[in-house]
């Protein structure tokens, strides 16, 4: 039964509507404050984000260089720290015992200065040690590696070591730094076994005393686990936190939140009070300024002070640039969302007012404490309060503390210096202005060769580009505004090799939904252009199609829906013949006859072998309106028809069958108010389709025609009904005249015989 199917296809569609891509609220988010200061490093993850932790795949390997460093000092300092580490980090048990046993360590690791002072005599109780330790591995759980979390990969043929003989190796060792590590290897050994009591005897036994040894603090870590008093353990693990850098992760997956009164009233002076307390707001994704300023009070030059400020612009910058400049359209945390969809405009709205009102908050107080920092911490302060400034669009004022940013600051403050003055340029500068644009080319050029060193800072870039983007339209530049998109695009999840998994919708997506047929004849120009400015080099570095023809199909695309089949004719007959055969999806939608109506065929009678010529398509097109007969209008009319939503050849119309709920909707935004206007409405209106089947109505001398215009413009007007999936509470649709006079004055037709069935009838009342 055909209109049965077809039905069917409607409620399948409103289905599938409602499961629809969706993405991490971490992947929009939108962050241009990344300065660091020395020492940031250990702090990765717990950078501001919409997840708990900051996702990061590089961990500090400080303390591994402070432990080669440590054994340098003891073995003598012709040991190269390199060799060390090579031994320690990154040679497996196996490896190191049978080349010992085989009296081979010099050939296995030749020119390693380490094996060769451990193979002197007077290192022997040193060489003792490493092989013990390197059989300790496997005493424990196979990840627990001996000085350090590194897991080396290991045979099931491994050596073990005697567990029984650690009081007389920690007794018998003749110096501190064996006995400390001999009772580290037992006291972990020792967490692992669950012998709370031992760890906190063998920690208060060799390391409660004044030692430099980086065994010190990751004892520490293992013995504040051991300990009932969660306030204790919480102050136990804040001495951790700045005391190494491995365990800092570590410390806030253990800590134990909202005992902050108890654990504060540990603490023995200001720094640790001040450490606490940035503990404490690590994970905090509420405004906090209260906590700073607590900070700040106790300990004005803390590295944490300046790491909790970062965090805060960047709450602000998700709070109010994500819902401006992202297809999310909201922050990425959201703290009720049952609230916040109840009414999103009224909620963000309100959420706007408090967000600046709390932004100005921040924006006084670090202003308040910018005199009386210096060195680096002025410097991050700077462009920290000239960030602030820009999202409350104090353009000039935030120009003058970008200006106060030393020559000398590290790396990644000048980068955020160049990240601000684009940003003031963007706003402030004409933005048609070849030294305007050269500029700028020179602030993100500067930016890009950083980042390519640090591929953390790709969330700046992909929220630098998508502002450039915004800017570049606003001034009237789609052709810019488009390619920086792209660009955006291309670092949105955080990986260049998103460059080499462009595909043919990546770069027209942007101009599908923005571009005018100028606009695209400006592409086109763009990329024949063979002198470009440095501007327009780095501009469409990576982002210019491969070649014209994608531009071209875009434009004769824009034509056909503006109904200007003269130029879309003139732009598809300029383009190879066999175009559509070889690129995009074209092939697997276009490949049926364009003037049966696809709604009408059961699904075996439709045939998926026609060539599909957009230019001859469009040529047929415009043979038929000279005609203007009763039979080339019905076939006007079907054509318009399959190039609607509901047809078999909607990709003439359309990069993607719907909107609101796809990939190509979540990078580029909902198009679905684009699409109700192709043809006049005849995407998913059929406005265009109903106007010629209604001219084949009046013509027609054919009742069989007749027939089918009136069965048509039924199924148009049914589906025109139901078109924008409105959850409201119209009454029911009903059939016209169309169908009345399908079933009475038609009734003897062919055309009634094939299409007639039970539930057409049951539309009439």
């Amino acid at each position: 039964m055909k209109v049965f199917s077809s039905l069917f296809l409607l409620l399948s569609f409103q289905f599938s509507s409602a499961c629809g891509w969706s993405v991490s609220p971490e992947t929009s988010r939108l962050a241009l404050f990344k300065a660091q200061r020395e020492g940031f490093f250990r702090l990765t993850p717990f950078y501001y984000s919409a997840d708990w932790y900051y996702s990061t795949n590089t961990f500090s390997t400080a303390d591994w260089e402070v432990n080669c460093k440590e054994w340098q000092q003891k073995i003598g300092s012709n040991v190269k720290t390199e060799d060390i580490h090579a031994i320690l980090y990154e040679t497996n048990s196996e490896d190191f015992d049978n080349a010992f046993k085989k009296k081979a360590l010099k050939e296995v690791f030749p020119n390693n200065t380490f094996v060769q002072a451990l193979l002197q005599s007077k290192n022997k109780s040193l060489l003792t040690y490493i092989l013990f330790a390197k059989k300790m591995e496997y005493s424990g759980s196979q990840d627990v590696k001996w000085e350090s979390w590194r897991n080396i990969g290991y045979s099931q043929n491994h050596p073990t070591a005697d567990i029984e003989s650690f009081d007389k190796k920690i007794k018998s060792a003749k110096d501190e730094f064996l006995k400390q590590r001999y009772a580290f290897l037992y006291l972990r050994y020792n967490f692992y076994a669950e012998n709370k009591q031992e760890v906190i005897r063998l920690y208060d036994t060799y390391f409660d005393k004044e030692t430099n040894t980086i065994l010190k603090p990751w004892a520490l870590y293992y013995k504040a686990l051991c300990i009932d008093n969660f306030a204790m353990q919480n102050y136990l693990l804040s001495k951790v936190f700045t005391s190494c850098e491995e365990k800092t992760f570590a410390v806030l997956q253990h800590y134990n939140w909202k005992l902050t009164a108890e654990t504060l009233a540990l603490a023995q002076n200001n720094e640790e009070r001040s450490t606490i307390l940035a503990i404490e707001s690590l994970r905090n994704p509420a405004p906090d300024l209260k906590t700073i300023q607590k900070v700040y009070k106790l300990n004005p030059n803390s590295l944490l002070l300046s790491f909790l400020i970062g965090r805060e612009v960047n709450k602000l910058e998700d709070w109010l640039l994500t819902p401006e400049y992202s297809n999310a359209g909201s922050p990425s945390i959201v703290f009720d969302r049952e609230i916040w969809y109840d009414d999103y405009d009224k909620a963000k709205a309100e959420n706007y007012t408090k967000d600046i009102f709390y932004l100005r908050q921040v924006r006084d107080f670090l202003i308040s404490i910018h005199s009386k920092a210096s060195g680096e911490q002025k410097d991050y302060l700077s462009a920290a309060i000239a960030q602030i400034l820009f999202l409350n669009d104090e353009i000039d004022l935030g120009k003058k503390y970008t200006d106060m940013i030393s020559a000398n600051a590290n790396q990644s403050i000048q980068m955020q210096k160049n990240m601000l003055l684009a940003l003031v340029s963007l706003k402030q500068d004409d933005l048609k202005n070849e030294k305007v644009k050269n500029q700028l080319f020179t602030y993100f050029s500067s930016i890009e060769n950083l980042i390519e060193k640090d591929s953390g800072l790709f969330k700046n870039l992909y929220s630098l580009y998508r502002i450039a983007s915004e800017e570049f339209y606003k001034k009237g530049d789609t052709v810019s505004a488009g390619l920086f998109f792209m660009k955006s695009d291309i670092k949105n999840e955080g990986e260049y090799s998103a460059y080499n998994n462009l595909y043919y919708y990546s770069y027209i997506g942007y101009f599908d939904r923005h571009a005018t047929l100028e606009d695209v004849d400006r592409l086109i120009a763009l990329q024949k252009k063979e002198n470009k400015t440095p501007f327009e080099k780095y501009l469409c570095a990576g982002t210019l199609a491969p070649n014209s023809n994608y531009y071209k199909d875009l434009k004769g695309t824009i034509a056909f829906r503006n109904n200007n089949l003269e130029l879309a004719y003139e732009t598809f007959a300029s383009m190879p013949k066999d175009f559509w055969d070889k690129n995009y999806e074209f092939k697997s939608y276009l490949n049926e006859d364009p003037f049966k109506p696809k709604i009408l065929q059961k699904y075996e009678e439709r045939k998926f072998d026609y060539h599909f010529n957009k230019a001859d398509f469009i040529a047929k097109l415009i043979e038929l309106k000279k005609q203007n007969t009763a039979s080339s209008n019905l076939q006007l009319a079907n054509a318009y028809f399959n190039v609607s939503y509901l047809g078999n050849s909607w990709m003439m119309s359309a990069y993607d069958w719907t909107s609101g709920e796809s990939y190509t909707d979540y990078v580029y935004g909902d198009n679905t108010e684009n699409k109700k206007k192709y043809q006049n409405g005849n995407y998913f209106h059929l406005n265009t389709a109903k106007m010629y089947y209604q001219k084949a109505l009046k013509m027609s001398k054919n009742n069989n025609e007749k027939a089918m215009a009136s069965l048509m413009l039924f199924e148009c007007n049914y589906y025109a009904y139901y078109a924008d999936f409105i959850d409201d509470k119209r009454p029911a649709f009903k059939a016209g005249k169309e169908l009345r006079d399908f079933y009475s004055v038609y009734k003897t037709t062919s055309t009634f015989k094939q299409y007639n069935c039970p539930l057409l009838k049951s539309f009439i009342n």
